[in-house]
């Protein structure tokens, strides 16, 4: 007997030293992959103990690896609420620290969606998680500052973007939202020097993975567009053939799957930046230089309508009549209905002398999406009173005067 009572305590004390069954249970669950019952047992820790930290942050660990980010980052807000330091310790050295790249993804996936739910200030709660795992990632500060500048907060997504490059200067996501600001700002200069940054670290970046892309065939830009737009069409199948046998990789999608979403990519910021240097050369009034940077714009963006009208306004400018309509042609193949993407075609027409085609135009296409517009009923008097048809022509700008006078 008295052997017995001398091993009862340490076998007590053993016990109490255990993690609970549900824990141990939970442990092995998320080592097998198995995170709904995981997840099972970390509810049942929670119901037992709900002032336990550990239990919240397994419950976050079993959300992450189902994919459920937002999830994920409530049970480790419950469990940072319980004990900060601890919560912290233990994203920081789950399975020796391996995994602080995982928590990292999933505090700033639940940040990225709750941002395009408009829901801002819980966005950025879940970004400061992230840069408690990892300070000197840029992707966070970048969609940091994007949240501060989409809730109208400039100064606030500026400091994001600055910290930015302050870990990579030459990063050209952050040069261009840098841009951006002082382009809204009107301060043209300092948008110039950064969109130039921009553009050159995104040249390179382009100009790279197109050698990798293209490297079986000689590029041109038709090519590369036709790739673009099966791509963001979602043709697979069809992009998959052109894989194979218009840039000759037998494996075709499969197999360069991630080298066309990086193109893709890099071949948007890189236009993105283009048509900002050229809309800020606008309001600086050096046509040329919009010029030059519009028309790259236009090359890598085919088929945004606001580089293509700007492009061919700038052009009608330049009385260059038949280079703006090809671009205004591109822009209503994009938007069927722009109204101003039609009615700059027939001017283009009539400035070539070719009315019966600028009548067509204004006719079949301006005028039933504008059919008060003074300026295209103007025109389109003019386009029949160069034809002979002074009657038409008379009728149309009688029509004209009256809705003139209705309007003043």
């Amino acid at each position: 007997m008295k052997n017995a009572f001398i091993f009862l305590p340490f076998v007590v004390l053993f016990f109490i030293g255990c993690p609970a069954t549900w824990e141990n249970a939970a442990k092995i669950y998320l080592q097998q992959g198995e995170y709904t019952r995981a997840k099972e047992q970390a509810q049942v820790g929670i119901q037992t103990n709900p002032e336990y930290y550990g239990a919240y942050c397994i419950l976050g660990k079993a959300e992450t690896g189902l994919g459920n980010y937002i999830e994920a980052g409530k049970a480790f807000q419950e469990a940072y609420k319980r004990d900060s330091l601890a919560t912290i310790n233990w994203l920081k050295t789950d399975e020796g620290g391996k995994n602080i790249p995982v928590f990292w993804q999933s505090f700033y996936n639940a940040a990225y969606k709750l941002n395009l739910e408009k829901n801002y200030q819980e966005s950025i709660f879940y970004l400061q998680f992230a840069k408690k795992l990892d300070p000197t990632n840029v992707s966070q500060f970048i969609l940091e500052g994007n949240i501060y500048a989409d809730m109208g907060n400039r100064e606030q997504a500026m400091k994001s973007y600055q910290k930015v490059l302050e870990f990579d200067k030459e990063n050209p996501e952050a040069s261009y939202f840098i841009a951006k600001i002082h382009f809204d700002k009107q301060a043209y200069d300092s948008c110039v020097f950064y969109v130039g940054n921009s553009i050159k670290t995104f040249e390179k970046d382009y100009g790279k993975i197109k050698n990798l892309l293209f490297k079986n065939v000689e590029f041109n830009q038709n090519l590369a567009s036709e790739l673009i737009m099966l791509y963001k069409n979602k043709k697979k199948e069809a992009l998959d053939q052109f894989i194979k046998t218009k840039l000759g990789y037998d494996e075709g999608f499969a197999g360069q799957e991630k080298n066309v979403e990086k193109f893709v990519k890099v071949n948007e910021e890189y236009g993105r930046s283009e048509y900002l240097a050229g809309i800020v050369y606008l309001n600086l009034r050096n046509d040329t230089l919009a010029l030059s940077h519009l028309t790259k714009a236009a090359e890598l963006l085919i088929d945004d309508p606001d580089a293509l009208y700007f492009l061919g306004e700038l052009l009608i400018r330049k009385n260059k009549w038949a280079e703006a309509r090809n671009y205004f042609d591109r822009l209503v193949a994009v938007k069927p209905d722009d109204f101003a993407g039609w009615f700059y075609i027939g001017v283009c027409y009539a400035q070539e002398k070719n009315y019966k085609k600028a009548i067509e135009i204004y006719e079949e296409k301006a005028l039933p999406l504008e059919p008060t517009n003074i300026d295209l009923l103007t025109n389109l008097a003019y386009a029949y009173r160069e034809t002979g048809n002074t009657k038409k022509a008379m009728e149309i700008l009688q029509k004209a005067d009256k809705l003139l006078k209705e309007k003043k």
